[in-house]
């Protein structure tokens, strides 16, 4: 006699609590991108309790489901998108799908970043299924961005899946949708069809398309045509974050740092625009720029921002990055305050967090001496992390051990240096090791060669 078969119980709190920790562990992964202090080995661990809870909401069936739809309905987070878009993905219920884009198209600005990152992230079959329902000119045009920003994420083999062609959709009516086939584009694997097309883009009217298509240009090598528009672009945005607030403000604030950090890279080294465009952006955004575009000559403006009190230990930091030299360790660092003088009431500002990230209060006189004394600090003509030029196996070693901050810059060299193998610190550390290792195996193959 067989015994009876058990059903396990559904725990409506474990439940929520898987619900709340998966939406929460996306957002820790989100944020680390700017990290001084999240590792691999760190990001491993997110990754890993991500998995486990997203396993709880699909081991509890609907329960799972509509208990992520309403932390999604009331908290209206990427991080609770992504997680909805994840359990909708494995499901074959299509009405859960339509459910979702429902509510992800009503704040698209707050939540297609989530669900981007779920359609980036799965099974090439899963991504198949979805791209033959979504890649159609009638589909919502959330399901649209959604495919294709997870497509330029993906690849070559994702945007060939695409039912539509690029040239369909740099048309379309909706400037979203225009501005995310633009980043496609890059990896459409066809130079030759989008280039031009992407050069008519730069007249795009809307401010997005025709930034996101002087960016896909200068990723594909067209730097003379791509290089103006982004520094328009930027300093058109650098206006619309100073006067935005709240929602808004954030929003502009990510868009233009992502603009700031791929025109850091299309600047060359030693260009005069370099020091007048440090001079309009707001001081923040100007210490991103010098990070990321790493000419030494403009360790003077760094200094000079030391002093400021809003983004001085940003700007120390950023020091000690192009440098490598360790502000605590060389005795550059100011002593700081006893804690128990603080204001714990004190708001969460920039300011605040960079303290709360470890950054230290640079000693400004001791900095300037430091710089003025070390010869090798001069300006090289070329660009410089962590007091050293990039090779190939010295990004792959900061891709093993930096903190994100650090891998991103890293990544960037690599991808611009070559065109093989894409690295994404936003990818999950599986596919970040596979990427890594085949880079080394073939730099490897090409030293002994």
């Amino acid at each position: 006699m067989h015994a009876p078969l058990f059903i396990a119980p559904v725990i409506v709190a474990l439940i929520a609590r898987h619900c709340d920790d998966a939406a929460f562990y996306w957002s820790q992964l989100d944020w680390t991108l700017h990290s001084p202090n999240v590792k691999l080995d760190r990001l491993e661990h997110f990754n890993r309790l991500l998995e486990a809870h997203l396993d709880g909401l699909k081991t509890a069936g609907p329960t799972g489901w509509n208990k992520s739809v309403t932390a999604l309905e009331r908290w209206h987070k990427p991080g609770e998108a992504f997680s909805c878009t994840w359990l909708a993905l494995r499901s074959d219920d299509v009405c859960m799908l339509e459910d979702l884009l429902k509510l992800v198209s009503r704040r698209p600005d707050q939540l297609v970043r989530g669900a981007i990152s779920a359609l980036a992230a799965c099974t090439a079959e899963l991504y198949i299924a979805i791209a033959r329902n979504w890649s159609v000119i009638n589909s919502a045009p959330a399901a649209q961005v959604i495919l294709l920003r997870a497509a330029a994420l993906r690849g070559t083999i994702a945007v060939t899946q695409l039912n539509v062609p690029l040239p369909i959709y740099l048309q379309s009516q909706n400037a979203h949708i225009r501005a995310a086939a633009c980043r496609a584009c890059v990896v459409a694997g066809q130079p030759g069809l989008v280039i031009p097309l992407l050069r008519e883009a730069l007249n795009d009217p809307d401010l997005q398309v025709h930034t996101e298509a002087s960016i896909a240009l200068g990723k594909l090598g067209d730097m003379e045509a791509a290089h103006p528009v982004l520094l328009q672009s930027v300093l058109m945005q650098a206006s619309l974050y100073s006067d935005a607030t709240g929602a808004i403000r954030a929003q502009a604030s990510r868009r233009l740092q992502r603009w700031v950090r791929e025109l850091a890279w299309l600047t060359p080294i030693g260009a005069p625009e370099a020091n007048d465009l440090l001079a309009q952006l707001p001081p923040r955004i100007a210490l991103t720029f010098a990070l990321w575009h790493g000419d030494l000559a403009h360790l003077p403006f760094v200094i000079d921002q030391l002093s400021d009190e809003n983004v001085g230990r940003y700007a120390g930091w950023v020091w000690q990055t192009l440098t490598g030299i360790d502000l605590n360790a060389n005795g550059l660092a100011l002593p700081e305050p006893d804690p128990a003088s603080l204001d714990p009431d004190q708001l969460i500002t920039e300011t605040r967090l960079d303290a709360d990230s470890g950054h230290p209060q640079a000693d400004q006189a001791a900095v300037r001496a430091a710089t003025a004394a070390s010869p090798h600090l001069a300006s090289r003509g070329k660009r410089v992390l962590l007091g050293r030029e990039m090779g190939a196996k010295t990004a792959l070693d900061l891709l093993e051990n930096a903190p994100q901050a650090i891998r991103a810059m890293a990544a960037q060299m690599l991808n611009h240096a070559q065109s093989t193998v894409r690295i994404n610190v936003r990818a999950s550390t599986t596919e970040q090791r596979i990427a890594m290792n085949t880079l080394h195996d073939m730099f490897t193959a090409r030293a002994a060669a």
